[in-house]
């Protein structure tokens, strides 16, 4: 089985099918971080509405993919056991992965050269570390059993056995396909991260509006929209390659199983 084009130029497609889906989960998550910021500067970010809001993208991206339609129709013709299987479903691999990711940060935390560091020098080096596990560690489980949560948008009944399955036919391809996508995707963003903010001076990057007691600094919400975007965009990138991983896998499956079928029809005769 052979896809007509690339994983970006497929992301691209569904990301114009979606327009609407995607720049409202951009902008809906971008303000609730402006909003946060100036009412509790020291208040991160909660994660549980960025999970929702990325799992109803996914959701969507999937349905074009799988079902080709987009937009809110094609999310609102999905049955809702097929919503609260993917929550379950993507919440679950996420925590199979983060959680083996926070006791890493523990050994780390404990090395004397990282203790004595200065704490944002710590901080950026104890993230990285996670990061780097977390990435690896949710590489190593999309490739399993990534084919899990498109098959609940296909609502086929599968089990994760089955994605198991699916996923000892795919894992190179989900494995090569989530690093040239969204793993390049994440890299280019971190580029950008550490280069953008010294081609600015330092008035520029703490400039802040102050309206009452609340404050925004212009820079920061600029960055913060860009991260936004990116994470968009990787989200679409990797309900492209699972859709397309399921279909794979399938494909291969049904492949597999052909010969022995001819071979009990041969039996039989």
């Amino acid at each position: 089985m052979k896809f007509d084009i690339t994983i970006w130029g497929e992301a691209t497609d569904v990301i114009r099918k979606n327009i609407v889906i995607f720049t409202a989960a951009v902008a809906a998550l971008w303000i609730m971080d402006i909003v946060i910021y100036a009412l509790r500067p020291d208040m991160e970010s909660p994660d549980l509405p960025t999970y929702f809001v990325g799992a109803y993208l996914a959701i969507a991206c999937h349905m074009t993919v799988l079902r080709n339609v987009s937009g809110f129709s094609a999310v609102g013709a999905l049955e809702k056991s097929a919503f609260f299987k993917f929550f379950m479903r993507g919440f679950a691999v996420a925590m199979v992965t983060f959680i083996p990711a926070l006791f890493v940060m523990v050994p780390i935390l404990a090395v004397p050269e990282i203790k004595a560091a200065p704490e944002d020098v710590r901080f950026f080096l104890v993230m990285v570390a996670v990061l780097a596990f977390y990435g690896v560690a949710m590489l190593i489980a999309l490739g399993l059993v990534g084919t899990w949560l498109p098959a609940a948008i296909m609502a086929d009944g599968s089990s994760i056995r089955r994605a198991f399955a699916r996923g000892r036919k795919t894992i190179g391809y989900v494995t090569s396909r989530l690093i040239v996508g969204p793993g390049a995707n994440i890299v280019l963003f971190l580029v950008t991260v550490f280069l953008l903010p010294g081609r600015f001076s330092e008035a520029v990057r703490t400039y802040t509006i102050q309206a009452g007691e609340l404050q925004f600094v212009p820079f920061d919400m600029a960055m913060n929209g860009l991260a936004y975007l990116v994470w968009a965009t990787g989200v679409v990138l990797v309900a492209v390659v699972l859709s397309r991983a399921y279909q794979l896998g399938e494909a291969r499956l049904a492949d597999a199983s052909q010969p022995a079928t001819e071979l009990k029809q041969a039996e039989a005769i």
